[in-house]
């Protein structure tokens, strides 16, 4: 679930990024931040590549499925960046109970689909 909610965050990032290119920038400067912290990480290189590619990729890569993104999203700059704020409860609220809800959909979908085991 927690997986989900990063995922419905970072569309709602990608969305802003559409508006506002200038936020690449932000998270750049907060990855920036955090690499002082964090110098060695591969996050940190990592996410350093992705901010370095243009506005649209950066947007493709937020929202994508793959594995090394899933895990990036857990380190992303972004949420940390100045001009993106998750601060307000209502919509984290929102966005964990539509994560809750997408998470349970996903096992009852694995419970349907399970193999029938002939007896």
């Amino acid at each position: 679930m927690n997986d989900t909610a990063k995922l419905m965050m970072h569309r709602l990032i990608a969305r802003q990024i559409g508006r506002d290119p200038s936020l690449v920038e932000r998270a750049k400067h907060s990855l920036a931040r955090s690499s002082q912290r964090y110098e060695g990480y591969d996050f940190v290189r990592e996410w350093s590549d992705v901010l370095g590619r243009p506005p649209s990729t950066v947007r493709r890569r937020l929202t994508s499925r793959d594995e090394e993104m899933t895990r990036l999203r857990l380190s992303s700059p972004f949420v940390l960046a100045e001009g993106i704020n998750f601060e307000d409860d209502a919509l984290r609220r929102r966005i964990w109970k539509a994560a809750k809800r997408i998470a349970e959909r996903s096992v009852i979908h694995q419970l349907t689909e399970l193999p029938r085991i002939a007896t």
